[in-house]
């Protein structure tokens, strides 16, 4: 027996055995699936949801922290409810679309900082 018809027959003989093979490649690409929705974006979808909790629920005197990390306290709520009123500082407001708030701080966050600040200038 030659190589050839080693090798034809052996090809012959495949597709017998490729059937149970698409059946555990189906499963193994099942099982991936399921897994990358558990690992990836299910986790997601619930970050996004309390984001969006945070968000609806801001009210005037909240102490927020912004995405480009200014804290403030909240002073006005627009009607639209797409931006933020934010004091950050005595006669100082500011303009924030309301994504990019990324916290609520506790109250009395605001108060803090300005304390530190002051000691740190005073000690310069």
């Amino acid at each position: 027996m030659s190589i050839i018809s080693a090798a034809y027959a052996a090809d012959t003989a495949a597709p017998a055995a490729q059937q149970g093979g698409d059946m555990s490649m189906i499963i193994i690409l099942t099982i991936c699936m399921i897994a990358v929705y558990f690992l990836f974006m299910r986790p997601n979808n619930k970050k996004r949801k309390e984001m969006q909790k945070l968000l609806d629920n801001l009210a005037v005197g909240d102490e927020v922290l912004t995405n480009g990390g200014i804290v403030g306290r909240i002073t006005k709520l627009p009607d639209n409810k797409e931006y933020v009123l934010v004091s950050v500082s005595s006669g100082v407001v500011m303009q924030f679309k309301r994504n990019y708030v990324v916290a609520v701080l506790p109250k009395g966050t605001v108060e803090a900082i300005c304390v530190e600040k002051q000691v740190a200038n005073k000690n310069k």
